[in-house]
């Protein structure tokens, strides 16, 4: 049903209490509650609602909200209650309903009423905040799912997604944060020798461009990217670089965007010469070495707090996906490139691999685990079997984490692609809306004549200025040297509380550099 053309009533039921009508498309007649006592609703949801566990509530479906009486007692006790429904003009209805007025009284219970499902998603990205949130709970008006099934399982949908991204944004900052501040903290003073990321932003248009993961199917194609690798461009993540560089292929752009010690790994050993690295402030410093590189602020506190202070002079690809292949994905989409193909992007493990073989992590797990009673496919069935947990699509085993990740490239990829994108043909899981290719047609369609890639890159550099001459780095140490800014900073940037032991060491850290 179009929500939009939502035709409805308000009838006095059998109590005397207004119930609610709705016509459908075919013009019959549905109640979305009893048009004898509608008040009965009120036990409805009754032993569901827990403001003790769970202090944020999404309520699908509100009608005229006789199933939610039981707020009018507990609704203090929650942070954030959040009420959705598919008719635009509900929420007026709800006003002059002397049994639920109540609904509309307090500034913590939000309504979103008649809203698109284009429109909704960054509506409930603003709303759901988990970072204070004890738990949340989404309860179901029944009556309203049954008429408007489709439009509250595409809610549903969404509110997973967002679920998904901030609950791991969240354990990402519990996991990393204190190693994120740090890494920044050193990087503030290597900045100056980088270039902003938006110098390449719209300077490839008349190219092509190949975004590479380490998935398993990237093997296959390693001896046609060879031989054809002067022809486009290569956009690499940071885990398949030891793949290409094994096979003599350089790749132009390498991202890595990981705090860990581990992903320098990926880099130690292998001279880059014509790969320019795009990084984050939080990087491992020791990839900053590369004279060439590029920056790309995010949504950390203090990439925000540069933004503020020079906005628009460095620019960004981040994704927002938290994922580093989504960051290439971003980078090529941002530099412009006509075609596009994606390369490794398997989403699974087809034929029982985990990664392409030489990548720093089959290398690692070779050898750790690998010995002549359990070799190394033993080890990756018994890794794929326990963190699949069976699940299966086209009878490739996968996980929910890869299809979530899927998911928002393919949001991403809707929104924001102008650009031709191509899968190139494997046997993992395609991104929906880009068209199916094997790597040689791809070549063949939208690669031409040998590309002079370094000479148009150093050209680029040559006119573009390094960060220490477009923005002040004395300016942003000034910032930081005020100590409300400096702390909500800390604070913004950790799970969990600091103590200030720990929080005046950092600021030792920070005024010891020379910024």
């Amino acid at each position: 049903m179009d929500i939009t053309k939502i035709e409805y009533h308000i009838e006095t039921s059998k109590d005397g209490l207004p119930t609610l009508s709705i016509i459908d498309e075919g013009g019959k007649k549905a109640y979305l509650h009893s048009k004898y006592s509608p008040s009965k609703e009120k036990d409805l949801l009754n032993n569901k609602f827990n403001p003790d566990k769970y202090d944020m509530l999404i309520v699908l479906g509100i009608g005229l909200g006789y199933h939610l009486l039981p707020l009018k007692e507990i609704h203090g006790k929650y942070r954030k209650i959040i009420l959705i429904d598919a008719i635009r003009d509900i929420k007026g209805e709800i006003e002059i309903n002397q049994s639920t007025e109540f609904l509309t009284q307090f500034s913590k219970i939000v309504f979103i009423c008649g809203i698109s499902i284009e429109e909704i998603r960054p509506i409930l990205e603003e709303l759901i905040e988990l970072e204070e949130t004890k738990g949340l709970s989404i309860l179901e008006h029944p009556h309203s799912i049954r008429l408007f099934d489709e439009y509250y399982k595409d809610i549903r949908k969404i509110i997973d997604r967002i679920l998904t991204k901030k609950a791991g944004n969240k354990a990402t900052k519990r996991a990393f944060g204190m190693l994120y501040l740090k890494n920044i903290i050193k990087n503030l003073s290597l900045i100056r020798n980088l270039y902003p990321v938006q110098s390449f932003f719209n300077t490839m248009n008349s190219y092509s461009a190949l975004v590479i993961t380490s998935g398993p199917s990237l093997e296959k194609h390693l001896q046609s990217i060879y031989e054809n690798q002067r022809q486009l461009f290569i956009i690499a993540v940071d885990s398949s670089l030891p793949v290409l560089l094994a096979k003599n292929i350089m790749p132009d752009f390498v991202i890595s965007i990981d705090p860990q010690a581990f992903t320098f790994e990926h880099i130690i050993n292998n001279t880059l010469k014509s790969t320019i690295p795009v990084l984050t402030l939080s990087s491992h410093p020791l990839i900053y070495s590369n004279n060439s590189s590029l920056l790309s602020l995010n949504t950390h506190p203090f990439s925000q707090l540069i933004d503020e202070l020079f906005p628009e002079a460095i620019g960004s690809i981040d994704s927002h996906t938290g994922t580093v292949a989504g960051d290439a994905f971003n980078l090529a989409n941002h530099l412009g490139f006509k075609d596009i193909g994606l390369l490794g992007f398997d989403f699974s493990f087809p034929e029982y691999k985990i990664y392409s073989r030489g990548t720093t992590y089959q290398r690692r797990f070779s050898l750790y685990f690998q010995n002549r009673f359990s070799p190394i496919e033993t080890f990756n069935l018994n890794y794929i079997m326990k963190s699949s947990r069976g699940i299966k699509h086209n009878n490739t085993y996968t996980r929910k984490s890869f299809i979530n990740y899927k998911n928002s490239l393919e949001e991403y990829a809707d929104k924001t692609m102008a650009n031709n994108l191509y899968n190139i043909t494997t046997s993992g899981i395609p991104i929906k809306g880009a068209q199916d290719i094997f790597l040689d047609d791809f070549i063949e369609k939208n690669c031409g004549d040998d590309i002079d890639k370094r000479g148009m890159m150093d050209n680029i550099l040559s006119e573009s200025k390094k960060i220490g001459e477009i923005i002040s780095l004395i300016r942003i140490q000034d910032m930081l040297n005020h100590r409300d800014i400096f702390n909500e900073l800390i604070h913004a940037s950790l799970e969990n509380d600091i103590n200030l032991s720990r929080l005046e060491n950092i600021r030792s850290l920070l005024t010891s550099l020379t910024l």
